[in-house]
């Protein structure tokens, strides 16, 4: 059974957890579309169309084209896109659960076994948050933009406005 702390605490992480999976899946929605865009405009511009377009243009236009493709390809495997995409959907999936077990926690805050359930919760978050901390970048708006998310849809009051 949990104490008064301890469900407040549930409560709020339960929040926090939302807030995290709907950041970090916006987050590989962008990395997704970013490569998308990525490997289109690289399949356009190497492609028989490109060569089309270009036909009567300068002899600087295909050079500059071949350039681009070079360039946005190397950009995405410097960057190294498909592997922020994955870490991305698997932190969105981890906070998921998270967030989801809190919830179940939080209806049976008087079981027997909760104060264990909530050390399991705490401890798994605290291993997606090591990953988060090492592999995904800060973005304090856009946290602001989910965390309002969240609030509103729990008709809470926001801390950000």
């Amino acid at each position: 059974m949990l104490n008064e702390f301890q469900t407040n605490l549930v409560w709020e992480n339960m929040l926090a957890a939302e807030t995290r999976s709907l950041y970090f899946g916006d987050l590989a929605t962008r990395y997704t579309r970013r490569k998308q865009w990525i490997t289109g405009g690289s399949f356009f511009l190497s492609s028989g169309a490109a060569a089309s377009v270009i036909v009567k243009s300068p002899e600087i236009v295909p050079i500059a084209l071949a350039l681009a493709v070079a360039l946005a390809t190397a950009y995405a495997m410097a960057v190294n896109l498909d592997g922020k995409i994955g870490t991305m959907a698997k932190l969105h999936a981890s906070w998921d659960s998270i967030a989801v077990d809190y919830s179940r926690l939080w209806s049976h805050a008087y079981t027997d076994n909760a104060e264990k359930d909530l050390e399991d919760i705490i401890k798994r978050a605290r291993e997606s948050s090591e990953l988060a901390t090492t592999d995904a970048p800060n973005d304090p708006k856009l946290m602001d933009k989910w965390e309002s998310y969240v609030f509103t849809m729990h008709h809470l009051t926001s801390q950000n406005g």
